[in-house]
């Protein structure tokens, strides 16, 4: 069971909601705000999951001195320290992967395993991303489209998350910042992307194993963007497997799982 907390920082509140039992993740959210996925509450079963929103998501309050990716990364660190005290793991979606990079790249001492679903941030310009049009952008997001959970949010909401997304990423789609530190990573790292991912291409997978020196990567076949809801047995046994397994994880046996 998940329950929601409000903490005060000193750039302002953050949300967030906490569940489970066991050793720590941070889960950051993509751009469609926080969700509890099947996935989330698998990992809850070993793990204590805390889901903070970004500010200016599902109708919370923007921090005025948080405006970029960065600085999400910084708030995030500091969400971290004051709720979790110590070391944790992070699995991150999309948008949220984008601020996880930053976060190990500021932090490479309290990122201890990191999991990127998609991420965001390191797409060529004109590549990727998500259509303008609805049922476009539900055939980017889910080859499952039954899977896909059902739309609580204002029309308001809804606008405002989409808001504080733009600002945060400031019109830049590759973030040559986040680039050029990937090499300062600490965290054993896991790249997860679905085969008929359209949103993230896979080249920003590929820069990451590149720069990330203890990185892996893996494919979920026949999955789209949205990984936690179009295939969570698979995506859930597969992060499951990185985080037990740590240094004895082996790509090969990641891939069988995943098939």
């Amino acid at each position: 069971m998940f329950t929601t907390h409000t903490i005060d920082l000193t750039t302002g509140p953050v949300q967030y909601l906490k569940g489970g039992s066991g050793p720590p993740i941070l889960h950051l959210h993509p751009a469609a705000g926080p969700r509890i996925t099947p996935v989330i509450e698998q990992l809850a079963a070993r793990h204590t999951l805390f889901v903070p929103t970004a500010p200016g998501f599902n109708d919370t309050p923007p921090h005025a001195a948080v405006t970029t990716m960065s600085g999400l990364a910084e708030l995030m660190a500091a969400f971290a320290g004051a709720v979790i005290g110590s070391k944790y793991d992070v699995v991150a979606e999309s948008f949220g992967g984008w601020v996880a990079l930053w976060l190990a790249v500021k932090h490479p001492d309290l990122v201890e395993h990191l999991v990127l679903e998609g991420p965001a941030g390191l797409r060529d310009k004109g590549t990727g991303g998500l259509p303008a049009d609805p049922e476009a952008r539900l055939r980017a997001l889910f080859v499952h489209p039954e899977r896909a959970p059902p739309e609580t949010r204002t029309p308001q909401a809804i606008a405002a998350s989409v808001n504080a997304r733009n600002m945060y990423m400031g019109g830049i789609d590759y973030d040559a910042a986040l680039a050029a530190a990937l090499p300062q990573i600490k965290a054993r790292t896991l790249v997860v992307m679905g085969t008929k991912d359209t949103v993230a291409p896979v080249i920003v997978a590929h820069r990451i194993k590149a720069g990330v020196p203890n990185s892996h990567l893996s494919f979920i076949y026949g999955a789209a963007h949205s990984l936690e809801f179009d295939a969570p047995e698979r995506v859930g046994t597969l992060i499951s497997a990185f985080l037990d397994r740590g240094e004895a994880f082996i790509v090969p046996q990641a891939k069988a799982s995943a098939a």
